[in-house]
């Protein structure tokens, strides 16, 4: 082979790999054009914050709101709540929450109908006559066997006032009480059951919206406090008997308003306090009931001094009394203090029911039903 062939051999070589260099150089040049375009940027703090794990809330904090219906999320009342992105603070304002109006509380009602009564409270926006509502519920929400007693929401005195068909005033808020327990036992759930159907017939007639209490909740607070009532619920009686003959009604009159008591429509004696409530009775332990003009004529072989413990206020200082006149009553008439089984009832006798009476009373503090209180009064009528 001669020198020229070599010569174009090699020439030929060299322009082959000038070729595949510089097709190697363009395809490189392409891919970092490529990549410059399509690579992501950096991530930024401020912009990318889904990509951060939210910071969980402390013990009994806050998370921030998201908005409703978000499918990714979750919809419902156990649906999490999805954080909020972080976002850049401003360097000047700090900004704050807008405060959400406090939804107004309904006003407490008085002690002893939150004690045992079944309470609805009737919100009327547009306002209603106190005597209009008191007069409809009469009809409508007769027949119960349980007291009854309506309230009006008196906004100048801040306070509630009972209401009745003489009432002029105008009300937003009107409250019926049931009481759930007297002396005949609970409330039967019939009758609750009708108690909310026609307080919401009567809300109806006056475009207002009643607050329903549990149902459930009320019945069995009225069956626990029902049970409560029955365990205290006792009557202590004191008998005085002639040791022969019998007693004359007239010098059982001068003893009895010697001591204070006057004779009520029930034919019975009453010792009564300041406030006119009566702390025991004194009356025949036969059948006839004591009368101004029976009292003349009457003889009788025994009476009784009772105390209604649950209605006495300070039972165990009324029982001192009672024990203290009962003994007067039978130096003066010449008879004897004798139990109900016509047992003469000595020192120790009159302790142990002393104490006993006493137990009661702390039973009925500690429930915060108190002897002789308004609320006791209602219960054991």
């Amino acid at each position: 082979m001669s020198d020229f062939q070599l010569s174009l051999i090699a020439a030929g070589g060299l322009v082959v790999i000038v070729v595949v260099g510089y097709n190697f150089w363009q395809e490189r040049r392409a891919r970092r054009h490529a990549e410059q375009i399509f690579r992501p940027a950096e991530r930024d703090a401020l912009l990318d914050g889904d990509d951060v794990a939210p910071i969980p809330p402390a013990p009994g904090g806050r998370m921030e709101p998201s908005l409703p219906g978000n499918a990714a999320e979750g919809e419902g009342p156990n649906a999490t709540p999805a954080p909020m992105p972080p976002r850049a603070p401003s360097p000047a304002v700090s900004k704050s929450r807008p405060a959400t109006p406090a939804k107004a509380a309904t006003p407490a009602m008085p002690v002893e109908s939150q004690a045992i009564d079944c309470v609805v409270t009737v919100e009327a926006p547009a306002g209603l006559s106190a005597g209009a509502l008191f007069t409809a519920q009469q009809a409508l929400l007769a027949g119960f066997s349980k007291p009854l007693r309506w309230f009006g929401w008196n906004d100048s005195d801040n306070q509630w006032m009972p209401i009745d068909a003489r009432s002029s005033a105008s009300l937003n808020r009107a409250s019926a009480a049931l009481q759930l327990v007297d002396r005949r036992g609970a409330i039967a759930e019939a009758d609750l059951t009708r108690f909310y159907d026609q307080v919401q017939q009567l809300c109806d007639q006056f475009l207002a919206v009643p607050r329903l209490p549990s149902r459930a909740e009320v019945m069995s607070r009225a069956q626990e406090l029902d049970r409560f009532c029955a365990d205290v619920d006792i009557q202590i009686a004191v008998n005085v008997v002639a040791k022969e003959g019998s007693f004359p009604g007239t010098k059982i009159r001068g003893l009895a308003e010697a001591a204070g008591l006057v004779l009520m429509g029930d034919g019975a004696y009453h010792a009564r306090d300041d406030d006119e409530r009566t702390l025991f009775t004194l009356s025949n332990q036969e059948t006839a009931m004591f009368s101004a003009e029976q009292l003349r004529h009457l003889h009788t072989t025994g009476i009784t001094l009772a105390i209604d413990v649950p209605r006495a206020p300070d039972p165990v200082a009324v029982f001192d009394r009672v024990t203290t006149f009962a003994q007067q009553l039978a130096v003066a008439l010449g008879g004897v203090m004798v139990d109900d089984n016509r047992v003469l009832l000595s020192d120790r006798s009159l302790s142990l029911i002393r104490g006993q009476i006493a137990q009661f009373d702390q039973q009925m503090e500690a429930q915060g039903i108190p002897a002789g209180s308004e609320v006791a009064l209602r219960l054991f009528r």
